[in-house]
């Protein structure tokens, strides 16, 4: 885990395995910054590794947050007529905050 604290945190994979179980987390900081982290346990890992467990991670800093937002959204959005609509829905779904608006 970062040295800063989770404002958000979310199991998002589980594996089990005969001599591994994997876990997958994502965590937003207080410093608005990323992580996701996944961790090894198990016979298998002490086999490689000399120890029974073994974590490993990417940090997004809170500066690259945005664009990889925009790079996710173009990604899932991409060809959509539906977007707006689509994005609406979701930030809902997730409580994330947003304004729409129309014009005529």
């Amino acid at each position: 885990m970062s040295p800063t604290a989770s404002e958000l945190h979310r199991r998002i994979a589980e594996q089990d395995l005969p001599g591994n179980r994997r876990t997958i987390d994502l965590h937003l900081n207080a410093d608005g910054s990323l992580r996701l982290e996944g961790g090894d346990v198990g016979s298998q890992v002490e086999e490689v590794w000399g120890d029974s467990d073994y974590e490993f991670w990417v940090d997004i800093p809170a500066s690259a947050v945005g664009r990889l937002a925009f790079a996710l959204l173009a990604e899932r959005l991409d060809g959509d007529p539906g977007a707006v609509d689509a994005l609406a829905a979701f930030c809902q779904q997730h409580a994330v905050p947003c304004e729409g608006g129309t014009w005529v």
